[in-house]
């Protein structure tokens, strides 16, 4: 039965499909038409109408009754957001499939299922007077799902047993990535909503990172060498030891993610006092805006490591590989209220009671070097949107080894629920 609801500007399709529990998944297809394409699928159980009927006034009354939350409660066995990536992360442009999971022990009656992906940005600091904070919102999707049941049954119902509704959205190719500091963060997830009649709603929240496009051999000067020199005094104001030279150069200013950095360096030390260590980081710098000021901090991401100089001595870098981690791009463009920033920073610790001697040098990190053309995108197994007699559209498993079986054949291995690392120890938005 075909359903249609507007969300917005936009139709959004439904349809609602009786399952027999005693059937096998691959009977399932013989009741679809393969050449329907939806929105959103939704399989139910059948109505056991003569079994059932006292059981469904029952389910009917305490659905309308005022303790519809704790009665849904502990109808609910499962209630998850599955991802076709296992991993949850998704570049800028990708379309993302993905299913609501739900078991119930006994049936019960909704009004609607509502789909929402989000993506928002939050920073909050703390000043001598006050604290600043502010918060912005990047992306937003949503798809109100109506769910309808049998032409002699005007309620909706859902029975007990597994059910599930798929859902799809595209990223716009301008979105920032994700990212996470002490003073603010970039989140994007996913909540889907069951809404009751005549009480609260339930719901389920589930992240997934994005990764934006930054192509370096777009941005000015990522192709260019880049150099920094420095000359400074050591020692202390009353007993100056001499001067140190330093310079770092590199053969271009912008770098992609996973890409080795190699480091031209040259320290002279004109003292009389011992240089202990030399060491070159790569340090990110995030900027948190609010509409009363803003506040940066640096974190050193990754430092390569040299011994130190003797007094009128001499040490030399040639080609020191520093590797860049997995990090946001540079910029976050998209977001107004969170800046990243990214540089080199040459240290120089003289023995004794002496300040270091820093030299930075600013560089871009990207997702696509220079002079190379854009990777090809990693491809995960939509949503079926079409089935056969062969295959059904959902994984109906009741254990491990029937998961696994029922996957392969379909050639959606991906979609077996894994939850996203950050999701042990991170909070819900």
């Amino acid at each position: 039965m075909e359903a249609g609801t507007k969300c917005g500007n936009r139709v959004v399709k439904a349809f609602a499909y009786s399952l027999d529990p005693d059937e096998t998944p691959q009977n399932v297809a013989s009741h679809l038409d393969p050449n329907f394409s939806v929105d959103v699928l939704c399989t139910m159980d059948p109505l056991r109408a003569k079994d059932t009927e006292s059981k469904i006034e029952n389910t009917r009354s305490s659905s309308c009754s005022g303790g519809q939350v704790g009665g849904m409660e502990s109808r609910l066995e499962k209630f998850q957001i599955i991802f076709n990536n296992p991993t949850a992360t998704y570049r800028v442009g990708d379309t993302v499939y993905g299913y609501g999971w739900v078991i119930l022990k006994e049936p019960i009656f909704i009004q609607s299922v509502c789909l929402e992906a989000v993506g928002e940005a939050k920073v909050e600091w703390m000043t001598s007077s006050d604290i600043q904070a502010s918060d912005e919102e990047v992306f937003n999707y949503t798809t109100v799902l109506p769910v309808k049941s049998e032409k002699d049954n005007p309620e909706d119902l859902l029975h007990a047993g597994s059910h599930y509704f798929p859902f799809e959205f595209t990223l716009p190719s301008k979105l920032p990535s994700s990212f996470k500091g002490r003073h603010g963060r970039l989140r994007y997830f996913a909540r889907l909503t069951i809404t009751t009649p005549g009480g609260p709603h339930h719901e389920r929240t589930s992240k997934f990172a994005v990764i934006s496009n930054l192509d370096l051999n777009k941005e000015p000067d990522a192709s260019l060498p880049v150099e920094n020199d420095t000359f400074e005094a050591i020692g202390s104001w009353c007993c100056i030891s001499g001067t140190v030279t330093a310079s770092i150069k590199l053969e271009k200013k912008g770098y992609a993610i996973k890409e080795a950095i190699p480091v031209w360096a040259e320290i002279k030390n004109l003292s009389t006092r011992r240089i202990c260590s030399t060491q070159v980081s790569l340090i990110q710098n995030v900027t948190y805006y609010s509409f009363r000021g803003r506040f940066s901090e640096s974190s050193t991401l990754v430092t390569i490591h040299k011994g130190g100089v003797a007094p009128r001595g001499k040490q030399t870098w040639q080609r020191e590989l520093l590797s860049i981690p997995t990090v946001a791009p540079s910029h976050l463009r998209g977001c107004k209220i969170i800046d990243i920033q990214y540089y080199l920073e040459l240290s120089i610790k003289p023995a004794g009671i002496a300040r270091k001697v820093k030299l930075p040098l600013d560089i871009v990190i990207g997702t696509v070097p220079v002079n190379k053309l854009q990777s090809p995108r990693t491809s995960y197994h939509p949503l079926p949107s079409t089935v056969s007699d062969s295959a059904c559209p959902f994984p109906f498993f009741e254990n491990v080894s029937d998961q696994v079986l029922l996957t392969d054949k379909l050639g959606l291995r991906n979609m077996i629920p894994t939850a996203p690392p950050w999701e042990e120890d991170d909070d819900i938005p």
